[in-house]
């Protein structure tokens, strides 16, 4: 039986993996020293492209539809200097780009692209099943809450888990909605369940 088990999780590893590499293709070039040239191909319905300041607020915002290819022109003249991030959003992933402004012009920062995969739940029978795989070992919490807000459980990740997948009981509780956070070091998800 853990055979099977096993086999059944690889199987889905490389399931999961193939749809992923299937998907968007994101590269980020400059195009001189104040122009950022950010080209998406195979762009799925709903796809999201941002550029984000240090902080976090956004400077641009597109939602798309499927297409084979988009291209944006980001000038950077006209901003303060310091770290921009151009961040697409799919339903699978968010994949990460800094780039660094300053006095000389824009740079990408060498080998610091990142791609932040998104949780997976599925609930059975008042079990909800859980899969997230993280691309760093980095602190994971998971809390889950009801609809009003009460805490109900809270588990820290061991930080060489990079698959993380449990199984949580709903059958104590009533029915209702429930709420899963999953907080990475710098990044929340939120996925909603009914029970």
């Amino acid at each position: 039986m853990k055979r099977v088990i096993n086999l059944c999780l690889l199987t889905c590893i490389i399931l999961f993996s193939t749809i992923v590499k299937a998907s968007d293709v994101l590269s980020v070039k400059i195009e001189n020293s104040s122009t950022i040239n950010v080209s998406l191909s195979n762009i799925s319905q709903g796809q999201k492209l941002y550029l984000k300041n240090y902080s976090g607020t956004i400077l641009f915002n597109i939602t798309l539809d499927a297409m084979s290819s988009y291209r944006k022109y980001f000038n950077m003249s006209t901003v303060e200097d310091g770290v921009y991030f151009v961040e697409t959003e799919t339903e699978f992933d968010i994949k990460v780009t800094p780039v660094l402004k300053n006095t000389k012009g824009v740079a990408l920062i060498n080998n610091s692209a990142v791609t932040v995969f998104k949780p997976k739940v599925k609930v059975e029978n008042a079990i909800a099943k859980v899969l997230f795989t993280r691309s760093e070992k980095s602190p994971l919490t998971i809390t889950i809450y009801d609809e009003d807000g009460v805490l109900l459980f809270t588990e820290k990740a061991n930080n060489d888990e990079l698959i993380f997948q449990r199984t949580y009981s709903f059958s104590d509780v009533p029915s209702g909605k429930y709420s899963i956070y999953f907080s990475l070091k710098d990044r929340q998800f939120i996925k909603e369940v009914s029970i």
